[in-house]
């Protein structure tokens, strides 16, 4: 089963931005305590890459959050509880866990209504349709916890 592309993840993004601001502050200390020695040229063409970079993330993270493709969710990824493993989905805000696979893992019924999210063809059904199954079923509880903690 082929994993969906990702939209840029709000978490990553900020620790991106800290990583930036970081850069700035520590890396302009750096440049200016050595202009002052003498050496700024030298400081200013071996840190060159690390300067390019930090003038490119802005522009990156602008093309990155403005691009738009209805195949892209926001979360695709295992989720695991204990011994047992589920994938979840997460596409325009609602959280999905493939049917088919879901059902083996946890003995859910298969017979549920499913959507079909664009960029594949698997079976998903949102995790309210399966949280009332949980209350018999012990792993599904701990799994759908875990979940909700996200």
């Amino acid at each position: 089963m082929k994993r969906r592309s990702q939209k840029l993840n709000p978490s990553k993004a900020k620790t991106m931005w800290l990583a930036w601001l970081t850069w700035g502050v520590m890396g302009s200390i750096f440049v200016f305590e050595d202009v002052s020695g003498g050496t700024g040229w030298l400081t200013l063409l071996l840190t060159a890459p690390f300067w390019l970079m930090f003038a490119v993330w802005p522009v990156l993270w602008l093309w990155l959050a403005t691009r738009r493709n209805p195949d892209w969710v926001e979360l695709d990824d295992d989720i695991i509880a204990g011994e047992k493993m589920a994938r979840l989905v997460q596409h325009n805000g609602v959280r999905y866990v493939d049917m088919d696979a879901f059902s083996f893992v946890f003995g859910t019924p298969t017979d549920l209504d499913f959507v079909n999210i664009p960029g594949g063809n698997e079976r998903f059904v949102t995790i309210d349709t399966v949280r009332p199954f949980a209350k018999d079923n012990k792993p599904l509880a701990k799994w759908l916890s875990v979940v909700d903690s996200l």
